[in-house]
């Protein structure tokens, strides 16, 4: 029983963690960051631009129920509250940005299933990961590639890069830090923790 107890402990713990990381946005700027191979923690840099935002008494961070309308920023508690009001808003105003990296309906709507598709954090992040690294394809370089993401009108782009490279230089100095509430350390070390229980308790 004692065993039994130990395992539903552990995997609670661990889902735990994992379903509040689906909804961290600088987790997975750093998870896709990563996986496409970007500059360590440009990714992040950019989310920290377009939606990073103080909320609910937590440091500085990317929040995934934000909007930018009309220039105007507005930030959602949960993804029903963000999902309902683009629902009734969106045939009003078709150029709304979206999440963690604010992704533009106008622009790119048609490549997600749908208004709940392009809202989840995951995938939110991974679309922008995978049109930043083409961006950088097409052009050749990552200050112009950053500077896309945004604009192509030359003194947005600029304005843009620097608040880029603004946070990009504070995250790389720690002048900025932010921590995962998923944590590979921790979760190594349970699996250890579980596994020499298990292999200690006879069955």
């Amino acid at each position: 029983m004692r065993k039994f107890l130990l395992i539903i402990i552990f995997l609670f713990s661990f889902d735990l963690l994992a379903s509040e990381d689906l909804s961290n946005c600088n987790y997975l700027t750093e998870k896709y960051g990563k996986i496409y191979k970007l500059p360590q923690k440009l990714l992040t840099s950019i989310a920290l631009v377009e939606s990073g935002v103080k909320k609910n008494e937590k440091p500085f961070q990317s929040w995934p129920w934000t909007l930018n309308v009309s220039g105007k920023s507005i930030y959602f508690d949960s993804k029903f509250e963000i999902l309902e009001y683009l629902k009734e808003n969106i045939e009003k105003n078709k150029s709304i940005d979206v999440g963690c990296m604010q992704i533009n309906t106008s622009y790119h709507l048609k490549n997600f299933k749908d208004l709940s598709h392009i809202i989840e954090p995951e995938e939110n992040v991974k679309y922008a990961a995978i049109f930043l690294s083409k961006l950088y394809k097409r052009y050749k370089s990552w200050n112009e590639a950053v500077s896309r993401y945004h604009s192509s009108i030359p003194k947005r782009k600029k304005k843009y890069l620097k608040k880029v490279h603004t946070y990009w230089n504070d995250l790389r100095q720690k002048k900025i830090v932010f921590h995962s509430k998923y944590d590979d350390q921790y979760k190594k070390e349970q699996i250890k923790y579980f596994r020499q229980i298990l292999k200690n308790e006879k069955i």
